[in-house]
């Protein structure tokens, strides 16, 4: 960042427990006033900069440092062909300057466009060990071919984690809000859901989270009117561009995946859910769903025991449980976000003809526990109770459609037969 002026660096803090002997690159982000200095070309502070990022970047490339093992430095700046001059006098300077001679490695904004923008480009690439260029997930991906044409090695670089938007009554820009809050925001009463069908990405799915009074979570506060746009990328497209980004280029070092947040708790496509995609395995999440009779109510449980999660939506994710010779009078959602009532030919009634009761969940998440709901009926319920099924929409694409589980019959408990008592 700039301050005054002057560069100045800031360190984010360590992680608790840095690897033990895994071999890391320390990223160096740069704040709006440094990117906006990039632009002016000449005027960049090149020296200046590269003495901060080395004084920030020497406790961490120290022997016993916060980080493990540091094999190099990153630098995350908007570099491209305008930057082109600039960037590579603060590579330049950088090497100078730092307390121990490392890779150093930049990410390309942008690659050129036309013959005049790849000749700034080339002494900038020239001056970097490595280029990353995000092919996906990230606003204006790099196509693979125009990096490839630099002559330089690089990696694909693949952003996984979803962001949304702030926004208030009038439109405005109010900041943005983290992956973590997607599920609260999705099964919150007060707020209304919406596809945003106007987006023309295919790597990107869009929605818009409007609250119709004061909402507050964790994290964040939304008055009545203020929305939040979302922009998540698609897991299927993600997929597809794993396999394909790559084909026929002949400088590619490999793949760079990042994932945001500070914990798999934090994610909608975690680390673990990744692993799944290597190996193979399937990547829809499976709803473990419980039913239990209790005088004239049943209780609904629900969880997700996989790391995936499903599609956003507010149709594709539900819980069936079928009351029958019973109906149902009341129904208390718990954790899920609305309700629905069938007869046994599957079509929507009253809930005074109904024996059939569908929680719906607008967003099932990796690991996700549901509350449990609880449905409340008139007449005699089945025994054992009761009979339910399952339909969930994954993120990555695949549907599952469960079929109708019947109850487990309860164990009978052993009686002792009738006779003369043993004696001792």
């Amino acid at each position: 960042m700039l301050a005054n002026g002057a560069p100045t660096f800031a360190a984010a803090p360590p992680p608790t427990r840095g690897p033990d002997q895994t071999p890391v690159f320390v990223v160096v982000s740069a704040g709006a006033g440094v990117a906006a200095a990039l632009e002016s070309g000449e005027s960049f502070p090149a020296e200046a900069a590269a003495q901060a990022i080395a004084s920030g970047l020497a406790p961490a490339l120290a022997s016993s440092g916060p980080y493990g093992r540091v094999a190099g430095a990153h630098l995350d700046f908007p570099f491209d062909a305008g930057a082109g001059k600039a960037g590579a006098a603060l590579l330049s300077a950088l090497r100078r300057a730092l307390p121990r001679p490392v890779p150093v490695t930049i990410t390309l904004a942008r690659v050129p466009r036309n013959e005049g923008e790849l000749k700034a480009l080339r002494p900038l690439a020239a001056g970097a060990d490595a280029l990353l260029g995000f092919v996906f997930g990230r606003v204006g991906p790099i196509d693979p071919a125009a990096i490839d044409s630099l002559g330089r090695p690089w990696w694909a670089g693949y952003a996984v984690g979803g962001e949304g938007e702030r926004q208030g009554a009038g439109g405005e820009a109010l900041g943005p809000v983290a992956e973590k809050s997607l599920d609260a925001l999705s099964g919150n009463p007060r707020i209304d859901f919406e596809n945003d069908l106007s987006l023309a990405d295919a790597s990107t799915v869009a929605f818009h989270f409007t609250a119709r009074a004061p909402v507050r979570m964790e994290g964040l506060e939304l008055a009545a009117g203020e929305r939040v746009s979302w922009k998540e990328p698609s897991v299927s497209e993600l997929i597809f561009q794993l396999g394909s980004a790559l084909t026929g280029r002949h400088r590619a070092l490999g793949r760079v995946v990042v994932f945001d947040g500070a914990s798999e708790a934090e994610r909608l496509f975690p680390i673990a859910a990744f692993e799944d995609v290597l190996l193979g395995r399937s990547l829809a999440p499976v709803l473990d769903v419980s039913t239990q009779g209790n005088g004239r109510a049943v209780i609904v449980e629900a969880a997700n025991r996989t790391p995936h999660a499903s599609s956003v939506s507010r149709v594709a994710n539900w819980v069936e449980v079928d009351v029958a010779p019973a109906h149902p009078a009341d129904v208390q959602v718990g954790g899920f976000e609305r309700y629905e009532v069938y007869d046994s030919g599957e079509r929507p009634v009253t809930p005074g003809r109904g024996t059939r009761v569908r929680l719906y969940e607008t967003l099932v998440a990796p690991g996700e526990s549901i509350t449990a709901a609880r449905i409340v009926v008139r007449g005699k319920l089945p025994s054992p109770c009761c009979p339910q099924r399952s339909h969930v929409v994954a993120a990555a694409g695949p549907e599952s459609a469960g079929e109708w589980i019947a109850p487990p019959n309860p164990t009978p408990i052993p009686t002792r037969a009738p006779g003369r008592k043993s004696k001792r």
